[in-house]
């Protein structure tokens, strides 16, 4: 019974289905009247042809109902791959929208993510590539510890290299899995940003960059500390790295209107405006050579501005008033939760 149901095409099963719901509404009519009439009254006069005529125009009802039904879908799939498919009812043309829009991102998330597999395959590549490379060598070598300790030293930065490069890849991943803006908190700014600036002192001292901080003990805003934290700390790095030494990274909180600004301004080279509307996205760098020779990834201020994101803010780049550049990370200003 299954497999000859199985075999049937969706119209026709349409039409038994429609036609044997009928039935079973006629036959119920039927049992009325013979109770209230008498069985032999369904035999006398035309009661019985006119029923068996109606069952067989309900089941010739079927069809074409079915046949409406399966032109309205075909209708609906023609538009969802964006074809022209006439007038559609508002019902059916809401339905059809919703699916093309699903459809679209659906495949703006593949190709998104078959780049990130690509660009991650590439920058898990140059790091391996340079621990085979050192392994050979220090292989062909006579034996000198010397010689055997650099390449080990070698071998042990560009491991170092792919362990932060994994932990970055998977930091992120966590960010844009988890939806919402996370444990939202009335956070004191001036507390929070000097602790997140203090986590970078060492390697600023190391590249001679001094950290200010600007910012009143009463700038308040509410956020989740984890996910700002990840924002600034890695828009913090990346003013670092690209401060000359002897210069200052600036770090200032205020409030304006119904936002809350925090700004990094560094003494770099700034941002070009061509590179901007690319500068967060992963893997991205304005000069990929530089960018290796310090170690860079390309994920931090993609990391960034997730973060910011799912804080409900934005984050911008532009030009710092002294030169260099100026990230501008914008979160509304609300009342703090109850508690």
């Amino acid at each position: 019974m299954r497999a000859w149901w199985g075999g049937l095409s969706l119209r026709a099963r349409l039409a038994l289905a429609f036609g044997a719901m009928a039935a079973a509404t006629l036959v119920f009519l039927l049992a009325i009247v013979a109770r209230t009439l008498g069985a032999g009254a369904l035999t006398q006069g035309k009661i019985l042809p006119a029923a068996l005529f109606a069952l067989a125009m309900f089941f010739l009802g079927g069809w074409f109902v079915a046949e409406w039904c399966l032109r309205e879908i075909g209708r609906v799939a023609a538009q969802v791959r964006g074809r022209p498919a006439g007038s559609l009812p508002a019902e059916l043309a809401g339905l059809a929208a919703l699916l093309r829009r699903e459809a679209e991102r659906h495949d703006r998330l593949l190709a998104e993510l078959r780049r990130f597999t690509a660009d991650a395959a590439h920058e898990l590549r140059t790091p391996l590539t340079a621990l085979r490379a050192t392994g050979e060598v220090a292989l062909r070598g006579r034996g000198d510890a010397a010689a055997l300790r650099d390449a080990l030293g070698t071998m042990l930065e560009e491991v170092q290299r792919m362990n932060a490069l994994i932990d970055r890849l998977l930091r992120l991943a966590r960010l844009e899995s988890e939806p919402g803006p996370g444990d939202l908190r009335t956070l004191h700014l001036h507390e929070h940003l000097s602790a997140w600036r203090d986590s970078l002192l060492v390697l600023a001292e190391e590249k001679q960059v001094r950290l200010d901080l600007a910012c009143a003990p009463s700038v308040a805003v509410v956020a989740d500390s984890a996910l700002l934290g990840h924002a600034v700390i890695n828009i913090l790095h990346n003013a670092i790295r690209h401060t000359p030494a002897g210069s200052a990274v600036r770090v200032s909180a205020y409030h304006d209107g119904g936002r809350t600004l925090i700004e990094i301004a560094d003494r770099g080279p700034g941002v070009p405006a061509a590179h901007r509307p690319r500068i967060f996205e992963r893997f991205y760098r304005i000069d990929p050579a530089r960018a290796a020779a310090g170690g860079a990834a390309g994920l931090g201020l993609c990391i960034a501005q997730v973060a910011v994101h799912r804080l409900g803010g934005t984050i911008a780049v532009g030009d710092a008033p002294e030169g260099g550049a100026l990230f501008s990370i914008a979160l509304p200003t609300q009342p703090a939760p109850e508690t």
